[in-house]
């Protein structure tokens, strides 16, 4: 079995702001040490029994708002945003307010593999601890995956290491996470509201972790993201890049990955690899970047290369992520409910080649949508909008004199029913959700959404028998 480390010595009681899983989580983890915990959720008293049926024996629950009462240091969720008001007011009577990441990654000493960036980090974080696993590697993913780290940790598994996807919400209060092995996906724009439009912050809590690395860690780079293609410039972990061409690799690089006549190709250890530039389960130009980042990350961490070629070609990536869910009158329905901003929705784009229809839309996040709607002019023939944000991504699309026909609906049922009409009409054999935006205006997460695109699919193959 692990050890586990007190994470928190000197400090008694602890505060937890937020009892989702990550808080109830962080609950339990430090009731393991004989904290007394102090756990507080803005929701009403029709929550209390469940919540006290979850907390460990002993946890003092307050219900209706966030406090710190005598705690000495607080444990936050990743949903308040840094300037909550009971955040700010921790802050500002001296009690420092850490993540459950932070948390976790304090009480093992087990290594770990953590993703950042902004799209792609779940296929990237399953991906690896796939590969690390076939290859003899035993490991969890966890973090922003859902999983939190601190339950992980707290099962107390004897692992080779852990592979953590870490949150854009989670960082800013993670002063001293550090990774062993940083894999970077891109750095695109999204979260506005929780950074108040900040870009420089938002790019500041992705960054967070590769500062806080020494020398003996290895840091993977995409080299052709404009932003973390600057971040090697004195880092202090050894730098793998990879990239879209071998134009974007910095001419000092010795060990890297990119695109070369039709391949993906690695340079590790002074030996040449290849693999596919798709595979079975990974299309497109955004996998591939997927693909390099992950095999490098298990390369540095010890894997052989033939074995790592056969877990890729057997991976399956999980649900809601391009993932064709039936068939209605030869019409191929795609769930790809995962791109929850414009940048993944443009990825997904991109990955298809022939005419579709596009049903998209959500919670408007104040992102540009210009090009989005530009990638839009390659084959949508169609676009069925719903959500919050469908008026504004209308009148996008008719501001950029998009050709083709664009139609709002006020629920997924009626969405899906739109979608594939115009599909016949239009001859297209593919009708896509890729939303480019959140879900939370109309489903609990995008995973509800994508199952409620599937099931109204279903629908519509029960009317055609």
């Amino acid at each position: 079995m692990a050890d586990r480390i007190d994470p928190l010595p000197g400090h008694t009681c602890v505060a937890i702001f937020g009892l989702g899983a990550s808080g109830l989580s962080a609950a339990h983890l430090l009731a393991s040490f004989g904290k007394t915990v102090l756990a507080s959720d803005i929701s009403d008293e029709s929550r209390r029994t469940a919540l006290e049926a979850r907390l460990p024996e002993g946890t003092k629950l307050i219900l209706g708002r966030n406090e710190v009462g005598s705690a000495t240091v607080v444990v936050t969720s990743p949903g308040l945003a840094p300037n909550t008001p009971s955040l700010v007011e921790a802050a500002s009577k001296g009690i420092p307010v850490i993540a459950e990441l932070e948390l976790g990654f304090r009480a093992t000493s087990i290594p770990i593999l953590a993703v950042t960036g902004t799209d792609g980090k779940t296929t990237t974080t399953t991906l690896t601890s796939f590969i690390l696993n076939a290859c003899g590697k035993t490991n969890r993913a966890a973090g922003n995956i859902g999983i939190p780290l601190s339950e992980v940790v707290l099962m107390a598994e004897a692992l080779t290491c852990l592979v953590i996807e870490t949150s854009a919400f989670q960082l800013p209060f993670c002063p001293t996470f550090r990774p062993h092995i940083l894999l970077t996906t891109n750095i695109a724009e999204d979260h506005r509201d929780y950074f108040e439009g900040n870009w420089d912050r938002y790019v500041e809590a992705k960054k967070r972790p590769l500062l806080a690395m020494q020398a003996c860690d290895v840091a993977i780079l995409n080299a052709s993201d404009p932003e973390i293609a600057q971040w090697g410039k004195d880092a202090r972990p050894r730098c793998l890049w990879y990239g879209r061409g071998r134009d974007d690799i910095p001419g000092e690089a010795g060990e890297y990955a990119c695109v070369e006549a039709g391949q993906i190709v690695f340079w590790y250890g002074g030996q040449q690899y290849s693999l596919p530039l798709e595979t079975p389960h990974l299309r497109g130009m955004h996998n591939a970047m997927n693909i390099m980042c992950s095999v490098l990350g298990c390369l540095a961490m010890g894997c052989v290369f033939s074995e790592i070629e056969k877990a890729v070609l057997q991976y399956t990536p999980p649900p809601h992520r391009i993932q064709t869910v039936g068939h209605v009158d030869g019409i191929a329905f795609i769930d790809d409910s995962k791109a929850t901003n414009p940048h993944a929705a443009t990825a997904a784009l991109m990955t298809i080649d022939e005419p579709l229809v596009l049903l998209a839309g959500g919670v408007d996040k104040g992102l540009a949508l210009e090009a989005w709607v530009e990638a839009m002019r390659k084959n949508v023939r169609a676009l069925v909008l719903i959500g919050a944000i469908a008026e504004r991504l209308q009148q996008a699309a008719i501001q950029a004199s998009l050709a083709c026909p664009i139609r709002r609906c006020a629920s997924m049922e009626e969405a899906v029913a739109t979608a594939h009409l115009f599909a016949r009409e239009f001859s297209c054999r593919t009708v896509m959700l890729s939303p480019g935006c959140s879900s939370y205006d109309m489903f609990t997460d995008y995973g509800q959404r994508g199952e409620a695109f599937a099931q109204a699919m279903r629908h519509l193959q029960g009317e055609g028998k």
